[in-house]
């Protein structure tokens, strides 16, 4: 694939934000522009690999990704994005230095972040204030970016010290996406965060559609995925290290998902290629 351009995004140079809803390409290669991008899935779910880390995202959620970022999706399902590109603060007119406000990925679950709808309806707002300031003046438009930028940062469940049930259930998602691997006691899980097992059946259902069990099945699945495309572990092996101690109902689960069995996978790979430094 040719690699994105300034000209492909930005219409001058100077231009400092734009505001763009399309379907996330299934590779970005190393980019030859110096701008970054905030990202908010809109519909659908998928892997998000970025510096060849895996994260399974889904509605509700959103990434931070800086300019020397590798990034690729795989199985998207009906997946949908919007998203912020913007240039370094040096070249911004009002706002200087509000990098300090973008979180650095020391970890996946630096830049990616869970919403609730309180916090998603209060971002939808200032993106609908930043979306409307795009053909007027930059210190409009400079001002509602870094209102966006401090909602963001207010919303993020581990900034806000509301407890309320869906935030705990959110806090509880979050464990699952780094503890998939474990074998897990709903009742015990629930309890650890404060709910009841109903409360987190209906918010996932409610909200993903999905019951919690398929939730984390998904999470070990995508997982498997990732590992399968991406490292030399034998299958029996990926199988275990996301949680499937049966390697027959791993194979199963997994055609169920992706329409072929682990070994297609395995043998053919992705037709996009791995990430390359």
């Amino acid at each position: 694939m040719n690699k994105s351009t300034f000209q492909d995004h930005f219409i001058s140079e100077h231009q400092n934000i734009i505001i763009t809803s399309r379907t996330p390409q299934h590779y970005s290669p190393k980019p030859n522009f110096n701008f970054s991008k905030i990202t908010f899935i809109t519909n659908g779910i998928g892997l998000h690999i970025i510096n060849d880390k895996p994260y399974t995202i889904y509605p509700r959620m959103l990434f931070f990704t800086q300019a020397n970022d590798l990034q690729l999706y795989e199985h998207t399902q009906n997946l949908s994005t919007l998203n912020i590109y913007y240039q370094p603060s040096e070249h911004f007119h009002l706002i200087k230095g509000f990098e300090a406000l973008i979180p650095k990925q020391f970890a996946s679950f630096h830049i990616h972040r869970f919403l609730d709808r309180n916090s998603a309806s209060l971002i939808q707002a200032s993106l609908d204030k930043l979306i409307a300031s795009q053909d007027k003046g930059y210190i409009e438009q400079e001002s509602l970016f870094l209102r966006l930028l401090v909602d963001i940062r207010y919303c993020s469940y581990f900034y806000d010290k509301n407890n309320t049930n869906e935030r705990r259930t959110l806090r509880l998602i979050r464990w699952l996406h780094t503890h998939y691997q474990e074998q897990v006691n709903w009742g015990e899980v629930a309890a650890q965060f404060s709910i009841t097992v109903r409360t987190m059946h209906r918010y996932l259902d409610k909200d993903i559609g999905l019951s919690p069990q398929r939730y984390l099945n998904k999470l070990r699945l995508f997982n498997a995925l990732y590992q399968l495309l991406y490292t030399n572990k034998a299958i029996t092996s990926v199988a275990q290290d996301c949680g499937f101690d049966d390697h027959s109902w791993f194979a199963t689960c997994f055609r169920k998902e992706f329409g072929v069995p682990p070994r297609n996978v395995k043998v053919q790979g992705s037709a996009y290629g791995q990430l390359k430094k």
